[in-house]
Order: structure tokens, then sequence, then C-alpha cells
């Protein structure tokens, strides 16, 4: 019998990170203002390349196509009852563009904004105003509810936050295009939200908004390295994004140094299966778009042969007071394990959830391009708790998505160490004899949130069918942890990596995903088995309506017991080779 899960070969590898390496990578990239398309990013990307191509990595400059769009400029223009000019205002990516003189009309003050416009008041002809990030959701809900123009009041004093209100993932299709928004956006700054909120107490007010995008197709620099496996056409995927807002040293040219050098690492000490790191081109200002066409242009491949996305953002953040981690259940204790001997405490997801997400599985945002593919995804850094003065809106840091974030952000150390965790990580991913996935704990939490589901129906729809499948598929997987836990030559090894894969194909899809797999699901928050979340609402349900809700779970039910039963299909077929 061999050690399944090969947790030694990473302590010669941590050794070899190079503080001085991570910091003359900042030196270099701090001053570029990445912006899609622009002269700075094809000098980071060229940058990356020549210093990974010198470090003996295999390294190649690719380009993508992608729709992006940069903010230009807001202006918020107080006509009525008095005059205020507030010049200092942003809009966001994907804002729509005002006419010339702007649009005006009666400014309304809506509480909260959701992500569904039927929570909202018929808002025709008004211009709203928040408070909050102009996400995505609250975006489309207000131009669903009617309004012209919306004005959102930052949530950070003394700060505005860049923001994209596009919900489409990567790049639009024909499919998707119409779903980008038709609303102007404006962000501005608490002060003159306070100030705007005292008039709408007393006065009815008239404002006008201006605001200008720059959107528009581009090609757009993608740098590729890739380290070829000694054993194994397997690979595992670690990605950052290239773009940045304003210097965007913490967001992200820390992820691409660290990227850099876990690359030149892993090249010096080949593992057994390989590594591909992207440098993502079009996360902000294209909502992803980068690792999007990646997954699109390789999604066969990725199916065949990848086996996790490690996502590095937000690392080395000066101050940071915990490590906060997000995982799928596969992986989960192994991450964990990791990063027991990390820096900082350890915490999972902020439980308030926001854009980042909630628990600890990860949400919709952070270039997660690759679930249709079936790979485990993970990731983590150090991060502020969520009552810390510096924390931010994400627990970033207070200047994340601002000009405010710069080199001095940076904790070297931190940052050296966090380095130190990602490579223990990958090293158990890409050396380990039978990969570190237990689909046991994939099957556990279908079950649990079917149950959770089916208890919120109320009997109004038959979930026999997924959990006689999942009976099949337990039992099933607990004779193949046994086959995997005892391995004893590569060719059984091989054999279960390749039921692994396969149970990544169907599962992590189905857990994860309400689009077809080779899609992608859009950019707004999500709940795990979310094609089948609508049967939790047919008790509150009457008429066409309900029948309508049950249409759509009855087909999510098969679409899940589809998928499980072709797991344990998987899983049995290669036990019965075995007997």
């Amino acid at each position: 019998m061999i050690d399944t899960v090969d947790r030694t070969t990473e302590d010669g590898l941590v050794g070899e990170i190079d503080r001085s390496a991570l910091e003359a990578h900042i030196d270099a990239l701090a001053d570029l203002r990445r912006y899609p398309g622009t002269d700075d990013q094809w000098e980071a990307a060229e940058y990356i390349v020549d210093e990974l191509g010198a470090d003996g990595v295999d390294v190649e400059l690719q380009t993508v196509e992608a729709y992006t769009s940069v903010p230009v400029s807001a202006t918020v223009t107080v006509t009525s009852p008095v005059r205020e000019v507030f010049e200092d205002a942003i809009t966001t990516a994907f804002s729509a563009s005002t006419p010339p003189g702007g649009v005006s009309g009666e400014l309304v003050a809506v509480d909260a904004v959701g992500h569904s416009a039927t929570d909202l008041p018929d808002l025709s002809g008004k211009i709203v105003f928040t408070e909050g990030l102009p996400t995505p959701g609250a975006v489309r809900a207000i131009d669903e509810a009617g309004a012209q123009a919306a004005v959102f009041q930052s949530p950070t004093e003394g700060q505005l936050h860049e923001m994209i209100a596009s919900p489409i993932w990567g790049s639009p299709s024909v499919d998707d295009v119409d779903e980008l928004p038709d609303l102007p956006v404006a962000e501005i700054h608490q002060r003159d939200g306070a100030w705007l909120a005292e008039r709408l107490a007393g006065d009815d007010v008239a404002v006008t908004v201006e605001t200008q995008a720059r959107t528009e197709q581009r090609e757009l620099p993608c740098p590729v390295a890739r380290i070829e496996g000694t054993e194994s056409d397997r690979y595992t995927v670690v990605g950052n994004h290239i773009d940045s807002w304003h210097e965007g040293v913490t967001d992200n040219a820390s992820a691409v140094a660290t990227s850099m050098e876990l690359a030149r690492v892993f090249a010096e000490h080949p593992p057994k299966r390989g590594i591909v790191v992207g440098f993502w081109p079009g996360h902000s200002m294209g909502r992803y778009a980068g690792s999007a066409r990646y997954a699109d242009r390789n999604w066969l491949d990725l199916r065949e042969n990848g086996v996790a996305y490690i996502h590095i953002d937000l690392n080395g953040l000066d101050g940071a007071d915990h490590l906060w981690a997000q995982h799928m259940a596969e992986v989960g204790d192994e991450h964990l394990d990791v990063l027991a001997d990390g820096p900082l405490p350890m915490e999972t997801a902020r439980d308030e959830g926001g854009l980042l997400g909630g628990g600890s599985r990860p949400g919709r945002n952070s270039d997660q391009s690759f679930w249709g593919a079936g790979l485990s995804s993970l990731l983590s850094g150090a991060r502020f708790s969520a009552d810390h003065e510096d924390a931010g809106p994400v627990g970033g840091g207070w200047w994340w998505h601002t000009p405010e974030d710069t080199r001095d952000k940076i904790d070297f150390d931190l940052m050296a160490e966090e380095a130190r965790l990602y490579t223990a990580i990958v090293s158990r991913l890409s050396n380990s004899p039978v990969l570190p996935h237990d689909y046991r704990e994939t099957a556990a939490e279908i079950r649990a949130l079917v149950e959770q589901i089916d208890d919120a129906a109320a009997g109004e729809v038959d979930f026999s069918p997924v959990y006689d499948r999942l009976d099949r598929l337990d039992a099933a997987l607990d004779s193949f942890a046994a086959v995997a836990e005892g391995v004893d030559d590569d060719g059984v090894a091989t054999g279960v990596e390749d039921v692994q894969v396969r149970l990544g194909n169907l599962l992590i899809p189905a857990l994860y995903m309400e689009s077809p797999a080779h899609e992608h699901d859009p950019a707004l928050p999500h709940e795990l088995l979310p094609y089948l979340r609508v049967a939790e609402t047919l008790p509150d349900k009457t008429g066409p309506r309900a029948g309508f809700a049950r249409t759509k779970a009855v087909r999510g039910v098969s679409k899940l017991a589809h998928n499980v039963e072709e797991a344990a299909d998987t899983v049995e077929a290669f036990l019965d080779r075995r007997a």
C-alpha cells in the first residue's frame, strides 16, 4: 500500500518561495494601470512572459477577444429644491451612457435593493437613490422596475469603489447580450449621500445624472504558463487576473507575482500532474472574460484532464487578521489541513455573505469559469474580519477597487507565507498518487440539500428518483474509497483518478450550475442546486403559477437524478472491473 495523498513533497517546495522575487515583481507591476487593452496591460503581460521564460517556464502570450467596459465619468446635479453639483462621482463598467445633458427626473429613495424588481415599487421615470455598491443584481432590479437612472451612496466613508454592472459571465453571446444593463449608474460619496437624504426627508428632489462608459470589443493579452506533468496529462489550473482598477497592487498585482513564483518553483521541480497558470484579462471590466474564454476554448480538454481550479486574489493584505477559505466539498479537508499551518487564524467565508458569498462554498465571482468542465474549486487567502476598521465592503481593505490600492498596502512577509500555502495546496493536487478528492463529501452535500428543499416543498414534488440513486452512489463510493485508500500500484491509481475526474464532470455542474455544463451561469448570487430551488416556493403558490413552478421542479429532479445515476454507474463499473 502507498500513501495516497503526498503531504511530504510540499515540505521541500515551500522553502523555494523567494520573498525578494515577489517584491521585485510587485515593483515592476505597481505603477502600471492595467486597464483592458492599454499599453500598461500589454507591458505587464510581456513582463510576465519575459520573466517566466527567463526562469525556464514554458509560457505563451495568448490573446482574448473580449467585450469590455471602462468607466469614464459621472456627474450628479441636484436641480431642485436647490442646486448642488456632485462632480466627484463615478460610474460603473457596463453602465449605460447618457445622452448629452444627462437624464433628469424626480429622485426616489429606496432603502434596500435586492435582486428582483418584484421587491421594488413602480419606478417608471424616476431616478433611484439607494445605499450600497452598484452590483449587477441591484442594477438589474432597478432597471426592470422602470427607473431611468440610479444613484448609489458608497458604503465606505471617503471612498468610491469601482464596480461592474453587467450580470453576463464573460463576453456576451447572441443568447444573453440583451441582459446588458440599460441604466445609467452613478456612485457618490457618503457625505453627498447624507446631504441628499436630508433633502429627501423634507422636499421633492429633482436631479440630473450624466454618465459615460467606453464599452467595446477589444483584444486583450492573456499569458498562460504550463508545467507538464512527469507522469500524467492531468493538471491543476491556477488563476489570477492581470487587469486592475487603478494600480491595483493587492487587486491583483500581488496574485500575479505569487502565480509567477509558483510557476517558477514547479518548473524547477516538475510535478507528477501538470499545472496551468493563467493570468486572466477582463476580470473586472469584462466580467471574467479572460477565464471564460479560456474555459470555452479548452472545455473538452479541461473536462478530460483538469482536476482543480485555484484562484488567487487579494493576497498580501497589510493588516489582515485571518485566513479566509472557500472550496468544494470533495477537496475541503485537504485544503483546511494545509491552511491550519498558515500564519493567521483560520475562518471560513464572511458570515454575512456579500460579494464573495457566505459559507465555505465558492460563489459566482473570482473567475469561477470552470464549474461546467468539472474542476473542483479552491480559493483562500488573508482577509480582514467583517468588524475590522480596515475591512472595506468585502474584507479586502477599505482601498479595494479604489486609487488607494498601492504598494504600501502590501505585507511582503504575509504575501510570502500565503505563497507557501498555495505551493503546498498545488503540490498535494499535483504530486499525490491519488487525487485528494473525496466525492463522498459531495454526495452527502447533495443529499442534505435535497432533503432541505424537499422539506420546504412540503410534498409538492416527488424527490424519490434522486434519493434512490443517491443510495446507489453512496454505497458505491464507500467501496470505491476502500479501493482508493488501499492503492498499491500505479495502474490502480490511474483507474481511481479516471473515476474521480468523471465524478467531477457529473457532480460539480449538477450541484453548482443551472445552465448546461458548456455554458456559464450569470454573475449573480446563487444557491447550490439552483434549478431545484423553485420547489421551495411551491407551498406559497396557487393556480397556474404553482403549475409553472412544479414543471420546472419536476424537470430539475430528472436532471439531478440523471447525473447522480451516471455517477453511480461510473463507480460501479470501476468496481466491477476490479472484482
